[in-house]
């Protein structure tokens, strides 16, 4: 693609065609300049010039960079190798986000979970590789905030228990708390504890410390015979949906 067709493209019309109209674009580079073993010509340079403006253009239209991992990996090696430093630094924030995304993701995840040990790491990497990802930051305070309360969490439900061994919401709360400091496993004989005294929150928490050990299998029939009776259960729902998720996504 010359220079001239790119600079007539509308990117609002679709993000999935300006990708590949860039992604044209890219491949009629010269070699010399893609290896690094030279400069580039002076098309070279005008289409790296050209492709910034589209790629700032996308940023404007839709509120997000353009959705291709690729081309902002490809494009910070190319720039890198031409010395174009302001698409090499705005591709380096792209490819940072993008990771920081995936990092979040994983995060998040171990906080619904309720494993805010894991959760804590991941979510502070993330917003270290990323430090504007906009929620990154916000749910790594989250996971903080619950984890520095879990051992006083774990001491209150414990001297409940002592007093009263029969009541299902003491032996949650250290189940909950267990899980939040990242002892998953053995948190699960504590969640049988207040299932046993028909907690259906129980029942649903201990689904998502299943899947923290990444044992959907298990998870999936606690979700569906909580949403049996409260059809409402968010924890059981999502449950759900991260066990679909992660079969057709395995890690």
């Amino acid at each position: 693609m010359k220079p001239e067709e790119l600079k007539r493209l509308d990117v609002t019309y679709s993000m999935t065609g300006t990708g590949e109209a860039i992604k044209s674009a890219i491949d009629t580079l010269s070699g010399d300049l893609c290896s690094g073993k030279g400069g580039g010509t002076a098309q070279d340079k005008e289409i790296l010039a050209v492709i910034n403006q589209k790629l700032l253009e996308v940023d404007g239209a839709f509120d997000r960079p353009l959705d291709s991992p690729e081309i902002f990996k490809r494009l910070k090696d190319i720039a890198t190798a031409a010395g174009q430093s302001d698409l090499e630094g705005y591709c380096g924030e792209q490819v940072n986000m993008i990771k920081a995304n995936d990092l979040h993701f994983e995060g998040y995840t171990a906080l619904f979970y309720g494993d805010c040990v894991t959760a804590t790491n991941l979510l502070r990497e993330a917003a270290k590789t990323a430090p504007k990802h906009p929620l990154a930051a916000i749910d790594l305070e989250k996971a903080e905030k619950r984890l520095a309360k879990a051992e006083d969490e774990l001491y209150k439900a414990e001297i409940q228990i002592e007093k009263n061994p029969g009541k299902a919401d003491a032996w949650l709360k250290k189940a909950s708390a267990l899980v939040t400091m990242g002892k998953l496993e053995e948190a699960l004989p504590v969640f049988d504890k207040a299932i046993a005294l028909d907690s259906l929150d129980a029942m649903a928490k201990k689904g998502a410390a299943l899947e923290g050990l990444g044992r959907f299998d298990e998870a999936v029939p606690l979700f569906n015979k909580v949403l049996e009776v409260k059809s409402t259960s968010q924890i059981a729902k999502k449950g759900l949906n991260l066990a679909e998720y992660f079969s057709e996504n395995p890690q």
